[in-house]
């Protein structure tokens, strides 16, 4: 569980320390005014990559300390550099340790991470880890490791002298001027963004400028003032009072989010042209080893592993082609029963999901799992369909047929895809496919409650996993997320006073400006401060509003 959170000089929290207890705890405030500060403060320390923007304007660093009840104190911190450091219980570690006991505390469920399971790979890590079938998984994944290993022998054994000789000389160049390279996975495509906003950093600003000069020519108050007059004289035109106040208000907001663009926006040449050395030289390696980095780290492996494989000249073939038909025999038969218990599994997640969703409102909508294998002539024999589904209506599977040879990989057979229908009636379709909207926020966090269900007790944080969703279907996604923190801590960033109302404390999170500065101030409101604070949320303070307020507190309790 998050202790204590305190964070100096990130963004626009300048000064911020809070400790969330057990349960649920909300965070509240109007747009703009750094809620998701939060969760960007906790990636970072758990060690999210973060570059210098987020040092605070005027600040030489940004630190963030977390600390973990029971458990360690983190703290990271970053400077103009963008060099950033580690500590754990005030030692320096690498920030591999901070990753690590993140991956072990805390889940983040930011708009970023909540998509992460739209990707099959990620549904098929869920499944396994829903089932606790991680030990199963690793054997597969061992056995694939050795087999593979003994075929890359076999082949460079097979390979005459000379050429063996030439390869070697090629392999140890490939390798070196890769590893020489240090590549990062998604490296080209962080530098492809930066190389573009660097590269138009001088119209941006000019854009910027432009704005801002006729934001503030915009005579939005003369136009709301002549506006209130009309009302006044006419009760029938009272929106439209509203809608000129809420011109002003949105004119205001927009300055602001200007001038703290602004800010993050600035020219260098200098990094501009070490930009674009970097993905010359990454573009030179993509013609020769693989279209993506990634594609090129593998290859890497691969070659280094070919590499090892030619330099053992002293195995012979026959002892390693039976290795060979010894391993194929065992991946099949473990991958086939990895298969079989996921497949059972797949069935109490679709069950437990349907629950879950009943308690969300949407009793319609239901979960499926797709399972596929693929035909591969250097496979491992298992006796699997081509493709499957497991469904809410899901009779019992069929029995196994003639094993035929399929193709493998660390993770198994299976090919794995959630399939969802948001409606009676409607044939499931890819999570990917349909995503979007309230429906798609709801049905997530479902799935995260089934899973939390079985799992360690942890920290679990949303970043407005309300996103979509309207005022009634906000009272189901507050009391699921209550159900939730039964188990877990779970921090909630919201903007419906529905699902604020269930937590166990609430957070306001408010912008401050000194006329030089501005900045973020989270804190902890009263039982009195939270009911002003829902009012607000429900439209204006007010004794209705209030009285509403109340209501949602008590109806949550």
């Amino acid at each position: 569980m998050l202790e204590r959170l305190t964070v100096r000089d990130f963004a626009v929290a300048r000064a911020v320390e809070l400790e969330p207890g057990p349960g649920l705890t909300v965070f509240t405030g109007e747009t703009g005014a750094g809620k998701s500060l939060i969760v960007d403060a906790l990636a970072f320390v758990f060690g999210a990559r973060r570059g210098r923007e987020v040092v605070a304007s005027g600040a030489e660093r940004a630190t963030v300390t977390a600390r973990i009840a029971g458990g360690p104190e983190l703290e990271r911190t970053i400077g103009l550099s963008g060099r950033s450091s580690a500590r754990c219980d005030g030692q320096p570690v690498p920030l591999e340790q901070l990753q690590a006991t993140g991956a072990n505390a805390i889940d983040i469920h930011g708009q970023s991470e909540q998509l992460g399971i739209l990707r099959p790979s990620v549904q098929l890590r869920v499944l396994d880890r829903y089932a606790g079938l991680e030990a199963e998984q690793a054997t597969v994944a061992r056995l694939a490791g050795e087999l593979r290993d003994v075929r890359r022998r076999l082949r460079a054994l097979r390979t005459d002298a000379h050429s063996r000789e030439r390869l070697v000389e090629q392999l140890t160049f490939e390798t070196n001027e890769i590893r020489d390279a240090a590549l990062a996975p998604g490296e080209d495509e962080a530098l492809r963004r930066e190389q573009s906003r660097l590269a138009g950093a001088g119209r941006i600003l000019e854009d910027v400028a432009a704005a801002e000069v006729a934001l503030e020519a915009a005579p939005t108050g003369e136009i709301a003032a002549a506006v209130n007059d009309i009302a006044s004289r006419d009760n029938q035109a009272a929106h439209l009072a509203d809608l000129a106040a809420m011109l002003e208000t949105s004119a205001t907001d927009l300055a602001r989010a200007l001038r703290r663009y602004r800010d993050t926006v600035e020219e260098d040449p200098e990094r501009l042209a070490a930009v674009g050395a970097r993905l010359d030289l990454i573009a030179r390696l993509r013609r020769k080893y693989g279209e993506t980095v990634e594609e090129i780290v593998a290859y890497l492996a691969d070659a280094e592993a070919r590499l090892a494989a030619l330099s053992d000249a002293g195995e012979s073939a026959e002892a390693l082609e039976t290795r060979e038909a010894e391993l194929r025999a065992r991946l099949g038969l473990a991958a086939t029963g990895l298969s079989h218990a996921r497949r059972e599994a797949a069935g109490k997640l679709v069950a437990a999901i349907a629950a879950e969703l009943e308690h969300l409102g949407m009793g319609g909508a239901s979960l499926s799992v797709g399972f596929g294998c693929e035909d591969d002539a250097d496979g491992v024999p298992a006796a699997l369909p081509d493709y499957e589904v497991i469904g809410p209506a899901q009779e019992a599977m069929a029995a196994p047929g003639e094993p035929f040879d399929r193709a493998f990989t660390e993770m198994g057979l299976d090919r794995v895809e959630f399939l969802v229908s948001f409606n009676r009636g409607e044939s499931p379709r890819a999570l990917g496919a349909v995503a979007s909207g309230g429906e798609t926020s709801r049905f997530l966090l479902a799935l995260t409650a089934v899973l939390g269900a079985a799992a360690e007790p942890r920290t679990i944080v949303f970043d407005e996993v309300d996103e979509g969703v309207g005022g009634r279907a906000g009272a189901l996604v507050g009391a699921a997320l209550a159900r939730l923190a039964q188990r877990h801590q779970v921090l909630c960033i919201t903007h419906l006073p529905q699902v604020a109302a269930f937590g166990a404390r609430q957070f306001m999170v408010e912008k401050q400006s000194d006329g030089a500065r501005t900045w973020s101030e989270v804190r902890l409101l009263s039982e009195a401060e939270r009911i002003d604070e829902l009012a607000a949320m429900l439209g204006g303070v007010s004794g209705a509003t209030r009285d509403a307020a109340r209501e949602l507190l008590a109806a949550a309790r």
